[in-house]
């Protein structure tokens, strides 16, 4: 996968920067209704335009994403509080006396339930 990321982003490379070393002559860039006009290259008012719409857009996404990243975390606590149940489950389970109306402990390797990961 990163090679692939390397194939596109030479050949991009290399497009931006004959496209800088190409459009060198200075444009007016005015702010309507603002009564500023700055005179710079044609390559970074094209180039900061795209750079300033990126991150434009990646704030908006990242605005957006709020809900799907609270209930990530929301999940992920949630499991953590089910694991810490199994387990104390499991060592009250170790722990019980066989004859107090508990139930008696599984056998070894039979009945029990694996960790994820272990193969039984």
């Amino acid at each position: 996968m990163r090679f692939i990321g390397w194939i596109i982003a030479v050949p991009v490379a290399f497009i931006v920067i004959a496209f800088a070393i190409a459009n060198r002559k200075p444009v007016g860039v005015h702010f309507n209704p603002l009564p500023y006009e700055l005179d710079i290259p044609l390559w970074a008012a094209v180039i900061g335009a795209l750079a300033v719409g990126f991150l434009l857009g990646a704030l908006i996404r990242w605005l957006f994403d709020h809900r799907w990243r609270a209930e990530a975390r929301q999940s992920k606590r949630h499991i953590r509080a089910l694991e810490q149940e199994i387990s104390s489950l499991r060592q009250r389970l170790d722990g019980a006396p066989e004859g107090n109306g508990a139930p008696a402990k599984p056998a070894a390797g039979r009945n029990r339930i694996a960790p994820p990961g272990d193969i039984a």
